[in-house]
Formats: C-alpha cells, sequence, structure tokens
C-alpha cells in the first residue's frame, strides 16, 4: 500500500486523547483545539478517526458533480457554435473603417464614399503607444488612394512645376486644394497646416495609408544615414536643408526605405552619389547592417519618444531621450536577462528558506511596528506640547503650503493623532499578546510550505500552463467578440459639422427626390443624400451636412450571443484558475499526508494533474460557474451605473452603490470558499458542495486562527517580495554603476527598472504557490488536530515544531520515531 500508517504493536483498544475535555451537555467529547464550544456546536462536530484515510491517494476516488461537467461541455459547444456562425457572417472590415479629422467614415460616409482611405500628414505623430486612448495628435483625411510618389515641400518647391506639385499635394478638404493658384499660395497652406508638407510612398493597411518598405533610402537621404542621427543635416538636390519632421521620418524609415525622389541635378551631384555608394556597400554587408539595428531601433525610440514627451517638457528632448532609452534597453538586454534569471534562483533560495528565516522577519517586523509607532507617539506629544505654549498667528492664504502649515501649527491636531497612534499601539500589542500562540503556528506552518515547495519544485513552473490557457481563452473571446460585432446592417444619420468652437454649421443642403423626406438627426442613405443633396442651384454637394455612420444594429439575437460570449470567457478563465488551485492543492495534501516526507513521490504533480482531470472536472466547472453569475451581476450593475449616469438621481446610485458593494463581498467570500472547497475535494474526492461545507465547518471552528493565518501569510509574502525585488534592483544598479567598463548606458535607471518590474513578476508568480500552498497545509494540518490523537493507531502527520507548539507528540514506538 501506498499509505505507510505506524502499526500497532500490541492489540488494544482505541482510548480517548487526554486532551479532550467534557461539555456541559451529553453532547460527544470536543477536540481541545477548536476555539470554543459554540462554534462546535454551530459548526458540526470535529472530524473522528478514519482508518481508511490516505488523503488524495484514495483508490475509491470517482467522478464529481457530472451534470455540472456536462452543462459545461455543452456550454463551450454552443459557444464554438456561435464562433463558427459569427466568423462565417461576420466582417471585421465594417469595424476597421478609418474615420478622418471631420468624423467621418473613409468610403462609407456621404461626403467620402469616393475616400475609402485614410492619409495621415504626419504619422510619426501616431507612433505612441497611447494612440488607442488619446488619439493621433496629427490631420487625417480621405483619399482616394494612397500616395504613390515621395513627396517634400523644402526640397521639390525649386525643382518641379506648379502643377505637379499641386497635383501631389494632399490638403485637408477639396476647399483647400481648390484656393491653391500660385507656389505661394501652397508655402501658406503648408504653413497653416491646411496641406502635408511631406510624405511617403504608402500601401494600404487596414485601409490607412502606411509606409511602404523598401530599401532605397540611400538614394532619398544618404548623408544622413552616414552620420550621427543626432548632429547630421540631411541635404538633397539643390543642398535644400528639410525640415525637422522630415528628418526624424528620415530615420524611422532607414532600414525599410522609400522609392528614390527626383533626378539629381546639384551641384553636389558627385557628392550625393559618392554617399549613395557608401550606403549601399554597407547595405550589402548584412552583418554591419545586423549591428545598426541592434543598437538604434528608431520605430521603439519613436515610440518611446513620444510616450515620453507627455510627461516631459520640450519634444526634441523627449525625442533624443526616447531614443536613449531604447538604446540602453538594446544594449543591456543580456544583463537584464542575467539579473531576471537570478531572481528566479534566488526567489526558489529565499523559498527553501523562508523555514528559518520566517519567524525573524516577522517577529523583527512587529516590533519595528510597536517601535516605529512609540517613537511617532514621542514625536506628536512633543509637537503638541511645543505649539500648545507658542502663539501663533493662522495664515490666511489659500494656496495649500500654507493650509498644511495651519495644519501642522495647530496643537489639537497633534493631540489627536497622539491619540490614534495610542490607540492603534494598544490594540497591536493586545492583539500579539493575545494571538502569539496561533502567530508562531502561522510561522510553523510557513516553514512547512516552505518545505513542501522546495520538496515538489515543479509546482513553482506549474501557472505557465494556466497563463498560456488564459491567453487562448482571452484571444478566442476577443475575436468572437469583434465577429459578432460587426454582424448586422449599417445605420447613418444626417448631421451638420461642428466648427473649431464647437457649434454647429448652418449650411443651406436642401435634398431633393428620393431623398427630400431627409433631416438633420433621421436616418438616411449616403447614396441617396450625395446624388440628391445639394446647396445651391449647380448642384454643389453639401460640404458641412453629411449622412455620417452612426452604428452596425446587431440583431437581437446576436447581442445575447454576446451576452453568451462575455460569459462563457468568465466562466471558461474561473474554470481555468479552480483548475490550477486543485492540481497545486492535491499535490501539497500529497506531502502532507505522506507520513515520511522521503515516500513523496518524483511525479506527485503529474499523478495530481491527471488525479484532477479524470475525476474533479465537474466540481472546478460548478465552482466556477458560481463566480462566473456573480461577477456578471457586477458586471450588468457596472452597465446599469453607466446609463444611469446621466439621469442623476441620488436614489438610484445609492441603492447601485449598495449592490456592487454587496456584490464585490459575495464574491470576494465565494473566491475565499471556493478556493478552500477545491482544496477538501482533492484531499477526500467529494462533490463541490460537501467540500464547501466541510471547509467552512473546518475553518469556522478554528476561526481565528484563519484570521491569523490569513494576515500573517500576507505580510510575510509582501515583505519577502519587496524585498527580492529590492534585491534584485539594487543589484543590478551597482552593477551597472561600478563597471563601466562592461556595459556604457545613457541611463543606468533604464535596465534597473525593467529588472524590478521583471522581478516583481516572478516573485508574485512563485509566492502565489506558495500562498496556495500555505493554505493547503493549514487545512490539512486543522483535520490533522481533529482525527489525530498522537497514539500508534492515530498518529500526528504535522511536524515536529507545530506539535511543540500545540503541546502534542506522537506516542510512536522507539523504532519508528527513528525511521520516520
Amino acid at each position: 500500500m501506498l499509505h505507510q500508517t505506524p502499526t500497532p504493536t500490541t492489540p488494544s483498544s482505541p482510548q480517548p486523547p487526554a486532551s479532550w475535555l467534557t461539555t456541559v451537555t451529553t453532547r460527544e467529547k470536543a477536540p481541545k483545539m477548536t476555539e470554543n464550544v459554540e462554534l462546535v456546536n454551530k459548526y458540526g462536530e470535529p472530524l473522528r478517526y478514519d482508518r481508511n484515510f490516505q488523503g488524495p491517494r484514495q483508490r475509491d476516488r470517482s467522478c464529481t458533480d457530472v451534470p455540472c461537467l456536462i452543462l459545461f461541455l455543452l456550454f463551450l459547444g454552443g459557444w464554438g457554435f456561435i464562433a463558427h456562425y459569427a466568423i462565417q457572417h461576420g466582417d471585421l472590415n465594417q469595424l476597421m473603417v478609418p474615420t478622418d479629422m471631420f468624423n467621418r467614415k473613409c468610403g462609407i460616409d456621404s461626403s467620402v464614399l469616393n475616400k475609402k482611405y485614410l492619409f495621415f500628414f504626419d504619422l510619426d505623430k501616431c507612433i505612441d503607444p497611447l494612440v488607442p486612448i488619446t488619439g493621433c495628435d496629427t490631420p487625417q483625411v480621405c483619399v482616394e488612394s494612397c500616395p504613390t510618389q515621395n513627396f517634400d515641400w523644402n526640397s521639390m518647391r525649386n525643382t518641379m512645376n506648379f502643377d505637379e506639385l499641386k497635383k501631389r499635394l494632399v490638403c485637408k478638404t477639396d476647399a483647400d486644394k481648390a484656393t491653391i493658384y500660385t507656389k505661394g499660395d501652397i508655402e501658406r497652406a503648408i504653413s497653416e497646416n491646411r496641406c502635408a508638407r511631406f510624405y511617403f510612398k504608402s500601401q494600404q493597411f487596414l485601409n490607412r495609408c502606411m509606409f511602404e518598405f523598401s530599401d532605397q533610402l540611400c538614394e532619398f537621404v544618404p548623408k544622413y544615414l552616414l552620420r550621427n542621427r543626432r548632429d547630421s543635416k540631411l541635404l538633397l538636390p539643390g543642398n535644400a536643408s528639410v525640415s525637422q519632421e522630415f528628418q526624424e521620418m528620415a530615420l524611422m524609415m532607414q532600414t525599410d526605405a522609400q522609392a528614390r525622389v527626383a533626378p539629381q541635378v546639384s551641384t553636389q551631384q558627385k557628392e550625393v552619389d559618392e554617399q549613395v555608394g557608401q550606403c549601399k556597400r554597407h547595405q550589402l554587408n548584412a552583418a554591419v547592417i545586423k549591428e545598426k539595428m541592434m543598437q538604434t531601433d528608431t520605430r521603439l525610440a519613436k515610440l518611446v519618444g513620444n510616450l515620453v514627451a507627455r510627461f516631459y517638457n520640450g519634444t526634441h528632448d523627449a525625442q533624443r531621450l526616447g531614443e536613449e532609452i531604447v538604446e540602453d534597453l538594446v544594449n543591456s538586454s543580456t544583463v537584464v536577462l542575467l539579473a531576471l534569471v537570478v531572481t528566479l534562483i534566488a526567489s526558489l533560495f529565499f523559498i527553501s528558506l523562508m523555514r528559518w528565516l520566517a519567524a525573524p522577519i516577522l517577529w523583527f517586523s512587529i516590533f519595528g511596528v510597536l517601535t516605529g509607532l512609540l517613537v511617532a507617539i514621542y514625536y506628536s506629544f512633543k509637537n503638541y506640547s511645543f505649539w500648545k505654549n507658542t502663539p501663533t498667528v493662522p495664515m490666511h492664504g489659500f494656496n495649500v503650503h500654507e493650509q498644511i502649515k495651519n495644519l501642522l501649527q495647530d496643537s489639537n491636531n497633534w493631540l489627536y493623532l497622539s491619540i490614534f497612534l495610542c490607540v492603534c499601539f494598544v490594540i497591536i500589542l493586545l492583539l500579539v499578546i493575545v494571538l502569539r500562540k496561533r502567530i508562531r503556528i502561522a510561522i510553523a506552518l510557513t516553514k512547512e510550505g516552505s518545505k513542501a515547495v522546495s520538496t515538489v519544485i515543479s509546482t513553482v513552473f506549474f501557472p505557465i500552463f494556466s497563463w498560456a490557457l488564459y491567453i487562448l481563452a482571452i484571444i478566442f473571446a476577443i475575436g468572437v467578440g469583434l465577429y459578432l460585432g460587426s454582424i448586422g446592417q449599417p445605420s447613418f444619420r444626417m448631421v451638420r459639422r461642428l466648427t473649431a468652437n464647437g457649434e454647429v454649421t448652418n449650411e443651406p443642403c436642401v435634398c431633393n427626390g428620393p431623398a427630400i423626406n431627409y433631416t438633420v438627426g433621421e436616418a438616411c442613405d449616403p447614396k441617396i443624400f450625395q446624388q440628391y443633396c445639394h446647396i445651391n442651384q449647380r448642384l454643389d454637394n453639401c460640404i458641412q451636412t453629411t449622412c455620417s455612420f452612426v452604428e452596425i444594429n446587431n440583431p437581437t439575437w446576436i447581442r445575447w450571443s454576446m451576452a453568451y460570449n462575455i460569459f462563457g470567457f468568465l466562466w471558461l478563465s474561473f474554470f481555468i484558475s479552480a483548475f490550477s488551485d486543485m492540481v497545486l492543492a492535491a499535490t501539497f495534501a500529497r506531502w502532507y499526508w505522506t507520513f515520511k516526507k522521503r515516500d513523496v513521490p518524483y511525479f506527485t504533480l503529474t499523478h495530481a494533474f491527471c488525479q484532477t482531470a479524470l475525476y474533479h472536472l465537474g466540481t472546478l466547472a460548478f465552482g466556477s460557474l458560481i463566480l462566473a453569475i456573480c461577477r456578471m451581476i457586477r458586471l450588468v450593475l457596472e452597465y446599469i451605473d453607466a446609463k444611469l449616469k446621466k439621469y442623476d438621481n441620488t436614489v438610484t446610485r445609492a441603492i447601485l452603490c449598495c449592490m456592487r458593494c454587496f456584490f464585490w463581498l459575495l464574491e470576494t467570500f465565494l473566491r475565499f470558499l471556493n478556493q478552500n472547497a477545491y482544496i477538501m475535494c482533492a484531499i477526500h474526492g467529494k462533490n463541490f458542495c460537501s467540500s464547501a461545507k466541510d471547509a467552512f465547518n473546518l475553518l469556522m471552528r478554528n476561526f481565528l486562527r484563519v484570521v491569523t493565518l490569513d494576515k500573517v501569510t500576507d505580510f510575510l509574502f509582501f515583505l519577502s517580495k519587496l524585498l527580492l525585488t529590492a534585491g534584485a534592483g539594487v543589484s543590478t544598479y551597482y552593477f551597472l554603476v561600478n563597471n563601466p567598463a562592461v556595459i556604457q548606458l545613457n541611463h543606468n535607471a533604464v535596465p534597473t527598472t525593467v529588472v524590478v518590474v521583471g522581478a516583481f513578476l516572478i516573485t508574485s508568480v512563485f509566492f502565489g504557490v506558495y500562498s496556495m500552498a500555505v493554505d493547503t497545509l493549514f487545512l490539512c494540518f486543522l483535520e490533522d488536530c481533529e482525527r489525530n490523537d498522537g497514539t500508534p493507531e492515530k498518529p500526528y502527520f504535522m511536524s515536529k515544531q507545530l506539535m511543540k507548539i500545540l503541546g502534542k507528540r506522537n506516542k510512536l514506538p522507539q523504532r519508528q520515531r527513528r525511521s520516520k
């Protein structure tokens, strides 16, 4: 048998443990470890000894909550059918239609029916991670086709005739272009930002004009490629100096260049040709190009620069800072990777050392908090005495600084603060004194968790499996949602454009024929509007009044399918989390309920994975369904709250606030209950309801221990993550500062910040597994206390330290004590 429980040396009838106490009624005896008789009476009798109990190793397991598993599989099948239907009938192009600066849908709205591509005046400004939130701060207009030639006004105005220049112009409106008759008009329109100063040959991507990637920029910007990008000056035919914006754009395109511009006619032709030849020779050398790309990824530099510019004064300095940040990231990638690997190893090592470090860290922190409170109390009383005996006149200014000084000079404020700190000190001190034994138990269980994780080290990498499933679920749900959102007929409405001041235009747009009933604010058809709505006798098209796209009218059942998709994602995500919790719980429970820890199987995690997948998927589906329903109700409440905000009803907002708070608390409680139910199911193999009931009763019979363990472990894990993260950051910064010969950077804080963020994520994952180990061992410990009494027939499985804290010991024969 797998379970090696010591057998009695002499036959004898079981004797009740000496630690049992007698209640005032005729009930059976309750164990001493329960908090009080009232809790025992309210939450059931303690667990009894069962000679057939073998923990997670029981061979008589059966499938639990099968109806819930069948329901879950049917639900996934329905979700798959909806996904198939959405992909077959949906069209993402309807959702991806670009919108210009005048809020017109390119190729859809009436005034741009024949212009389905979006052109950006300065695409540089769109290389920003905040663009989805803040938008792209550059004029955007609908065009019939993306540019097929390069254009730069500064370099071409003296080498091309007016007609060719006007033909290449891209302006905000057709009216802006129609008012241009001379090169002076072009200069004025470009200066007023009514027309684009430069652009590159482009290709459409999702109906948006993007750079056409090529390898011929050497002939277009030769000198710029051959010199330092911060100091060089781009020279083109005619010795024309290109604008700063064009230089930045040219830099960004240096490895994905554009087609060449006009023929070389400058007196500096020889110099340019020589530079072109040199650049081409560099292009032939793949190693040189690769090194150049590794040193400066200009697109990423532009993205970072645009992001920094939002928090940094001066666009030029921000762009330079962005380039330096990216350069530092590229150059320090090896150091960052090495630091993260060291952090990973250090986390594993630290978890192993927690069996010795847990107690010093916790007690030192507790005494540190108490000492800090004493110092704060002394400082507060000192300031109270000082300001009480020092007459002052309050400052009458309204700025924040003066108001803060008034608060600090008020003796009553220091008195109130002193009283508050004294109350906190007394409460914490009393809690430590009263709960000192339970704190010692929590520390001992933390040490046990360290041993369990160190024994089954593969558990710390198991969350990678859950992450992969999470990512797949997110991608699937988003894809289905987008396709569902594209099913339906587009709706249009006749609207008037707003001026720059936010005023509504008053264009005399008159509709005839089939559009005679069209009025502002009502439905319309863009094709009919374009044909039958005009502003004068010459039948000029309406400019300020348009038939604009509003939304896609989804059929009712499609809207229900969207809700089905959201609920499916919630259910599946909670199911994945539950599966991870139960696998880890089964692994650590197997470790605890193995009497001789050296007998723990090597493939414990694999056995727990298979056991969970074969027997308890129905239980996971049941628990995750409850959480998904609760989360769905919370989302509905958020939706209702967003819809009712415009009415500003105080009573309604108060009711919704209470309901949102209630369901948040309910979900928090259910998550706690579900986790413990999964642990009990992993141990005993019972269904969800029975496991949840047993876990709840067991925890409530030991309520103070539960609260103490939860807070102690949270505090310990927070300090541990903080220590490891800070250690990784400080070590990285110290290495970079003291080894300039190894690596030279512009800003040592850049790789240090990356290491700190990565270290925090790594430690969060590892200590998440550690936390699950402690929670599992805690339930096993409580059950061990109730089931066993230390006799040879019913020995304790807990560690010697836990038995010492509780005043218990195993009464085993000498030979078995040595072999344990």
